[in-house]
């Protein structure tokens, strides 16, 4: 790295000298900081190397230099949403991607030949000369994961989350406010906006709900497992076989599958596992009470009930409806 950032220091000397730029040896300075730091940096970060190197330059003339040094291709801006406008250097013949943590704000950058070559074939197949691209993935990074509890309350999730409710700290007229809106326990629901006013916007299935902040802190969540399904062949996949597994809690009477995961707190999944309900087992849904909760199954031959927020905590894959 220490050549490739030489070889920059000279392409510069040679690019700004020949376009008479003002103030060469401060542009030079600048690049100089620039070049010892490492990953994404901020204007901030640029004048405290310049200052550690005895440097004082006024932040228009680093800004300016910064904008300078992207346009002659020695730097990239990179503008994330929500954060401060930062940089990165480009060097030449590598390209990488970027993940960035919603939580703390961590920048992952990565790189996918796969992902690359299908950019390409995707473009080709449009008929579409692609001649630059950015990808982004925005999500939770798995340090902040790993000491997220399992339960949250609604209003702490993030945009774009998808969540299991779990259950409602909140009295009687509270839950009955909220059941009268579609939510329950056991839904899968997706954050579609938060934080305007302490409002969260949700999509259950393909209905929208819009909650207050007083109402979302009531409503505990679980981050939703994206379980991805076995691969099947496609001339033994029914028309009719869901190939993306469900929550057993989302499955309607008379259907079936097979159980993928089992869930949950300790005490509960032990119970589950002792009633018979393990991975690979063959699951169908009899019926639901008159309000919807227990659900009636056979598992095994037997008969056994769950109730929706337990049947929440069990996933099912290659759900169907049993043929009569």
């Amino acid at each position: 790295m220490t050549n490739t950032h030489e070889q920059e220091k000279k392409q510069f000397k040679r690019l700004f000298q020949q376009q008479g730029v003002d103030r060469f040896d401060s542009s030079f300075q600048v690049l100089e900081a620039f070049l010892k730091l490492e990953h994404h940096v901020i204007i901030k970060d640029i004048q405290a190397q310049l200052k550690a190197d005895g440097i004082s330059l006024d932040n228009g003339f680093v800004l300016n230099s910064m904008e300078l040094l992207c346009r002659f291709g020695f730097a990239s801006k990179i503008e994330f949403a929500d954060k401060e406008t930062q940089y990165e250097h480009r060097h030449l013949g590598l390209h990488h991607d970027h993940m960035i943590c919603t939580k703390c704000g961590g920048i992952l950058e990565f790189k996918d030949e796969a992902i690359e070559k299908q950019q390409l074939k995707v473009a080709d197949a449009y008929g579409f000369l692609m001649l630059q691209h950015k990808m982004e993935i925005y999500g939770i990074c798995a340090k902040c994961m790993e000491r997220r509890t399992e339960l949250v309350p609604l209003h702490k999730a993030k945009q774009g989350e998808k969540l299991i409710v779990k259950e409602f700290d909140a009295g009687r007229n509270m839950q009955l406010r909220i059941s009268s809106m579609g939510l329950k326990i056991g839904d899968l629901i997706e954050i579609l906006s938060s934080g305007f006013g302490g409002q969260v916007v949700i999509a259950i299935g393909e209905n929208r709900l819009i909650l207050g902040k007083g109402m979302a802190e009531k409503i505990k969540v679980q981050p939703f497992d994206r379980i991805k399904p076995h691969r099947h062949d496609s001339h033994q996949e029914s028309k009719d076989t869901l190939k993306t597994p469900l929550l057993l809690s989302q499955m309607k009477t008379g259907q079936e599958g097979v159980i993928r995961k089992v869930s949950g707190e300790s005490v509960l999944r032990r119970r589950l596992l002792e009633m018979g309900i393990n991975r690979g087992t063959a699951i169908y849904v009899e019926k639901y009470a008159p309000l919807k909760d227990p659900i009636e199954l056979v598992v095994k031959g037997y008969h056994v009930s769950l109730r929706v927020h337990e049947a929440a905590n069990i996933f099912v894959e290659n759900v169907k409806f049993r043929k009569r």
